[in-house]
């Protein structure tokens, strides 16, 4: 009688062992409630540079570019961040790298995520060096949409564009967030060579966002309106510094966002823009919007 009781017993271990091995392997959708608790989408004043902080309901985060500077390390401390999961270098410019190597030195982040670009300068290379020193696991964009679930929100990169050796703003990786039927689109300082790509490529992925960040720091050449039609974002932001020598936002990107009726959230006049949101409705600044009357994206529209 004990050995059909031990085989038996063996038999559901090895199913259970392979049931948590393929829930690890495969990627799910969330479907988060409103009672799943909130995600936030904060875009931090690191002057003029880069760096956007997600949070899920799960305590996992992300931090999609770190500035210029150091600066952003004590923004991550004073939201009372104590570890990363995931971090992401957009493109390889220095005002979305700067402060990575010191964010990477204080919170040891399990995967490092950049693009795939020949533009490589001697202080990026020393990044890389530090991300391999530290034993973190580094990962490339490449020609296809990958999925990364941050707890119960899912973050999408979009296809990597053919390299540009000429302009590196067109090797940035672009980003889908989504938390339930809320969602949001950062592209770097992707310029309308890289967006066109994505427009005829991979239009879903870029379609119908609540939130868009402004490529380049609302530069003329960071938005279209062909990215407007698609993106038909209900608000954007754009992350620059104080007074800059680049004159950002440039006055043709705000007129722009006028015809189109699209609000605009600056980090240059409001400080850093925090996005909070339970999936359905959500509100930057104390104003709150419902969900889009479409549908949510279905999980083959992300493929």
């Amino acid at each position: 009688m004990r050995r059909p009781f031990v085989a038996a017993l063996a038999l559901v271990g090895i199913l259970v062992c392979l049931a948590v091995f393929w829930g690890f392997g495969r990627s799910r959708l969330p479907r988060p409630s409103a009672s799943s608790g909130r995600a936030t989408v904060e875009f931090l004043d690191v002057g003029q540079g880069d760096a956007i902080l997600i949070r899920s309901p799960e305590g996992k985060s992300a931090l999609v570019d770190a500035g210029p500077s150091r600066r952003v390390v004590d923004q991550l401390r004073e939201r009372g961040v104590r570890s990363l999961d995931l971090v992401v270098v957009s493109h390889h410019h220095i005002d979305h790298y700067g402060g990575m190597g010191e964010v990477i030195r204080a919170f040891r982040p399990r995967v490092f995520l950049d693009a795939d670009s020949p533009h490589v300068t001697p202080s990026y290379l020393a990044l890389l060096r530090r991300v391999e020193e530290e034993g973190i696991t580094a990962i490339r964009a490449g020609p296809k949409a990958r999925k990364i679930d941050l707890g119960s929100v899912r973050l999408t990169v979009l296809p990597q564009v053919p390299s540009d050796r000429s302009d590196e703003n067109n090797n940035s990786i672009g980003i889908r967030v989504e938390f339930g039927q809320f969602s949001a689109l950062l592209t770097g300082d992707s310029e309308k060579a890289e967006r066109r790509w994505w427009i005829k490529n991979a239009p879903s992925l870029c379609a119908d966002v609540d939130v868009l960040k402004l490529a380049h720091h609302g530069s003329r050449n960071g938005t279209d309106p062909a990215w407007l039609e698609l993106t038909r974002p209900r608000l954007a932001v754009a992350s620059m510094g104080r007074g800059n020598d680049f004159g950002h936002p440039h006055p043709e990107t705000l007129a722009l966002l006028r015809s189109f009726g699209i609000p605009l959230k600056r980090t240059d006049e409001d400080g850093s823009v925090q996005v909070r949101t339970d999936g359905r409705a959500w509100s930057p600044g104390g104003r709150e919007w419902a969900d889009r009357s479409d549908p949510p994206l279905r999980d083959d529209r992300l493929k």
